[in-house]
């Protein structure tokens, strides 16, 4: 039986060639190995602890529960369960819909992800940042810093419920494309007509992917690759016309002009006049036009250059468009076209908004803005150099800082002209240390996410000081005091905090949040942080491969057994009172490598 990492590998050398056919992919699935890096690649999810419809969780994972997928992956008796179909919150305080596989659909569906994951990675664009390996929010955004600097006009893309409305077929086509293996193909089938339960009643799937599926991440990037591609055609014959002087043959700016002019008159009359006075009445005047010039572009044409850039995060998409409005207007026609044709899906019309690059753009809830700017440098050579003219700006919306503080509940009355903290009773049952803790990992969370933003210190600390007296009021709540006495029992030095004690250390001290919200420079100097393939990203054998190789009983020492995995949801829900609860916590392991017989002792609590 091959090793899973030498068949990812092989993949992904072969899918470097843009023009090879995967034809025999299926075979992968009857590989036992697969599954054994499947599970540890997922058991350590929340989710593994969450059962289906048919209350299989990562908990007594075996060789047994592996033969019997691959038997019937065999003779492709293997029937996809429909997902169990929970809600959880949004923002917005509307529901989502989320749906739970069982386990065994859970393991094949990773299994054909990393299948998929490595054929599709060498193809992917780099502009694409959604649900890949090694890119996130932020590597989106610092491609935006980087490459849309100068941009006239900036498209807002919005898909209508594009991972809903996702077609089947025109999917199954695209898959096609590449992989000629239909009994894989039939599997994908199965997946995305699994359908749902909800109230135990089943629903049928028509459209989308599956609902909370580890597979679907990577079907909707192949979907929406298609998109990439378009907008790649699109770029390359918006951009034909670049040859030659085409970007130096730029329209000077008519006022930089001029003013450069008067500058060299008055150079001149400083270098003819010999009175004194007269001399630096001349000085001052070139100095005043000198500042006057610096505040403009001196070419505000373009010519006949015209450029696009484009990045998309999922489903969310942004272009930027040096040329005119009509040029923008032609670019979303064509796209909303190509969708409603070859996709089958929706441009949004009243979101897909066209915007002047002096006016703030929004993407992944960040402002984006072209920004002037008028201060100078002088390089090694003594040369003076406009810092980040026509660069990207990123600002955090004051939106989502009121939206924030709303949702939280830690203002009285965010519309009034003077806030005022209030008390969150619901943590008020929570340790002091909890409190803290809590209110510290907001914080921490918020500004992770903003730390890119020009403006995130004025907004983050606006934040910090409703957040630090709500705190404050939600212990002086819960002990019946007031907020200067809470202030004063928990001061340590400039800072205050909730004394705790550890089996190291006593008298430890959890600090309320106490560091500065400086802005953060981008996550790497690389735009391109995975531009080529990557074979070495699959290599490596994790922990649990190696104990579930060594076919050793972590509890009796019986050696050369059928292993059987006991998987427990949080360490810290364990008592201590068992020798396999002693053993998971000294070894600070989620998981144990068994034998049938003492998995069973456990479950059956003969231990």
């Amino acid at each position: 039986m091959r090793n899973s990492e030498k068949v990812l590998v092989e993949l992904t050398k072969q899918a470097q060639n843009k023009e090879y056919q995967f034809e025999r992919i299926y075979r992968n699935l009857c590989n036992a190995n697969m599954y054994i890096t499947a599970y540890s690649n997922i058991y350590k999810n929340n989710g593994s602890s969450t059962s289906g419809n048919d209350n299989e969780t990562a908990d007594g994972f075996s060789e047994k529960s592996i033969q019997r997928i691959i038997d019937s992956i065999k003779d492709e008796s293997y029937q996809v369960q429909p997902v169990r179909r929970t809600y959880i919150s949004k923002k917005s305080g509307k529901k989502r819909p989320l749906g739970i596989p069982n386990f065994s659909d859970r393991l094949v569906q990773e299994v054909c992800r990393m299948m998929l994951e490595a054929i599709y990675e060498p193809v992917f664009f780099d502009n694409s940042h959604g649900f890949r390996p090694h890119k996130s929010c932020h590597t989106a955004l610092t491609q935006v810093q980087r490459t849309f600097k100068g941009a006239n006009w900036f498209i807002e893309g919005d898909i209508k419920g594009c991972f809903d409305n996702i077609d089947h077929t025109v999917l199954i086509n695209i898959l096609r494309k590449r992989i000629k293996d239909e009994r894989f193909i039939r599997l994908i089938w199965k997946f995305l007509r699994a359908g749902y339960m909800e109230n135990w009643r089943y629903q049928n799937t028509y459209s989308g992917t599956p609902q909370g599926g580890i597979v679907s991440p990577i079907l909707a990037n192949i979907y929406l690759n298609e998109l990439d591609v378009k907008i790649e055609a699109i770029k390359q014959k918006f951009t034909a016309n670049n040859v030659g002087e085409a970007k130096k043959n730029r329209v000077r700016n008519p006022v930089y002009v001029k003013l450069s002019n008067d500058m060299g008159k008055l150079k001149i009359k400083i270098n003819q006049c010999d009175d004194e006075l007269e001399r630096q009445e001349f000085i001052k005047e070139y100095e005043r036009l000198q500042q006057l010039r610096n505040q403009k572009q001196e070419k505000t044409g373009l010519g006949n250059y015209k450029n696009m850039q484009y990045v998309r995060y999922a489903d969310d998409f942004i272009i930027s468009v040096m040329g005119s409005k009509q040029d923008c207007q032609d670019i979303k026609d064509e796209l909303t076209d190509f969708l409603k044709e070859e996709l089958k899906l929706e441009l949004s019309e009243e979101k897909t908004l066209i915007t002047h690059s002096r006016d703030k753009a929004r993407f992944l809830n960040y402002e984006i803005q072209v920004r002037e700017n008028s201060h100078f440098f002088e390089n090694k050579n003594g040369i003076k150099r406009r810092t980040g003219n026509m660069g990207i700006a990123l600002f955090m919306p004051r939106d989502v800082m009121l939206n924030y503080i709303n949702e939280k509940g830690v203002v009285q009355d965010i519309n009034a002209e003077h806030w005022r903290g209030k008390a969150r009773p619901y943590l008020q049952c929570l340790s002091d240390l909890e409190i803290v803790t809590t209110y510290n990992a907001e914080i921490r969370g918020l500004y992770n996410y903003y730390s890119m933003a020009e403006n995130v210190s004025t907004r983050m600390n606006m934040i910090y000081h409703v957040m630090e007296y709500s705190c404050l009021k939600t212990l002086a709540g819960k002990h019946k005091s007031s907020v200067y006495k809470i202030r004063g029992k928990y001061t340590v030095g400039k800072d205050w905090g909730v004394k705790y004690d550890t089996k190291e250390e006593k008298n430890k001290v959890k600090f309320f949040y106490n560091h500065e919200f400086k802005k953060k420079g981008t996550p790497s100097k690389e735009i391109h942080i995975d531009s080529k393939a990557n074979p070495m990203m699959y290599t490596g054998i994790t922990e649990l491969e190696q104990r579930i190789s060594a076919r050793k009983c972590e509890m009796c020492g019986k050696e050369n057994v059928p292993f059987n995995i006991h998987h427990v949801h949080q360490l810290k829900n364990l008592t201590g009172k068992t020798k396999w609860e002693l053993t998971m916590i000294a070894r600070q392991r989620k998981t144990l490598v068994l034998c049938e017989e003492c998995h069973r002792k456990i479950h059956n609590h003969e231990d």
